[in-house]
């Protein structure tokens, strides 16, 4: 498929966010054609956007439109909403299917869409096998057509591609500021014959969590070729000795003599997607609270939060009552406006970059 290929080796070029979110825009837009576009990353701990990239709109009014509609995201009721859909089978739902094609049956529509003269809005999630990563948000406008069930089976094609996309881009420019990260991320220079020629401390600190007698995995090698046919999105994932999972990266290295015959390859430990530390504490949450804070987030119901942490409803609510009172809010719905407005929304208009663990990268804090 040409547009995943595509994708692929938008992941080789190694460009920074703002010029990959652009250029997944103009993908897209040649691929199945829309009028406005919404491209966003989100922390895989609680589904709220990081930072957001918008196209085919004047930035007059932008405010606003935010305001309306992650009201109604974090009210809940509105048909496809994003942790309901990042839940879903499918990554990916149509407004005009959702409401059988009266559009009006939809909030966001009487109060914004219509004025915008939408005939549909496409939602895509960006699944990896990590978490959620981003979202995508298209619009068509009269007199187009609504998104057929093709181009729908396009973009979800394409959701997970674009998710490890946008995860190694955030990963790449985690290797610039490795000091706010705990146990950050390497890299590997790899030689066409499948040898190291320079590895950074923290690669180096990676390979001996997965054998201490300097030999090198046989997934490395594996990586590298893949990555030097072109292949950005080249990754293979492989047992440490003290039981963590390191993950490989590669993408054909940039610039500099002789780069053509070497493969750059990230290497870093995976680890789970939990609630930032600097929310956490900016509140006394203890572990349990941050983890029942995180599950709310995602729009999960009580009972879905007990059977994933192996405790009762009650002991569930109990917890949910003393982060509302230590968060000073009274719902699960202002709890999460709550986190955007105050934590997430003036880092993303400050232009903070998010990192390739869920929170921003210039104030990571180790994950416990």
């Amino acid at each position: 498929m040409e547009l995943l290929d595509r994708i692929h080796r938008l992941a080789a070029r190694g460009d920074d966010l703002t010029r990959v979110r652009a250029e997944v825009d103009r993908l897209l837009r040649r691929a199945v054609g829309y009028d406005i576009a919404a491209v966003s990353t989100v922390d895989p701990a609680t589904l709220l956007w990081t930072s957001c990239f918008v196209s085919g709109l004047d930035p007059q009014g932008s405010a606003e439109r935010e305001r309306v509609l992650f009201g109604l995201e974090f009210e809940g009721g509105d048909p496809n909403g994003y942790a309901e859909l990042a839940a879903a089978p499918s990554p990916v739902a149509s407004l005009h299917r959702a409401t059988g094609g009266d559009l009006s049956r939809a909030r966001r529509y009487r109060l914004l869409l219509r004025g915008l003269d939408v005939v549909d809005e496409a939602r895509v999630v960006l699944r990896s096998r990590e978490g959620c990563w981003g979202s995508l948000t298209l619009y068509r406008r009269a007199p187009a057509t609504p998104f057929t069930d093709d181009e729908l089976a396009l973009l979800a094609a394409a959701s997970t591609p674009i998710a490890d996309l946008f995860r190694l881009t955030l990963l790449r420019a985690a290797l610039a500021a490795p000091d706010g990260l705990d146990h950050p991320p390497g890299m590997l220079l790899v030689t066409a014959a499948g040898e190291v020629e320079v590895s950074s401390a923290d690669a180096r600190a990676w390979l001996e969590a997965v054998d201490d007698r300097g030999r090198l995995p046989s997934a490395l090698r594996a990586v590298a070729a893949a990555a030097s046919s072109g292949d950005g999105l080249a990754r293979a994932a492989l047992p440490a000795r003290d039981g963590r999972w390191v993950v490989l990266h590669g993408s054909p290295a940039s610039g500099g003599e002789g780069a053509a015959d070497r493969v750059a390859v990230i290497i870093e430990g995976a680890r789970p997607a939990v609630l930032s530390e600097v929310i956490a504490g900016a509140y006394g949450l203890t572990p349990r609270e941050r983890q029942i804070t995180g599950l709310a987030a995602q729009g999960q119901s009580t009972r879905q939060m007990a059977a994933a942490l192996g405790i009762s409803p009650f002991t569930v609510q109990d917890h949910l009552k003393a982060v509302f009172g230590k968060t000073g809010v009274r719902s699960r719905g202002e709890l999460v406006a709550a986190l955007y407005s105050r934590h997430y929304a003036p880092r993303a208009a400050a232009g903070t970059a998010p990192g390739p663990y869920g929170w921003y990268l210039d104030e990571h804090v180790a994950a416990v």
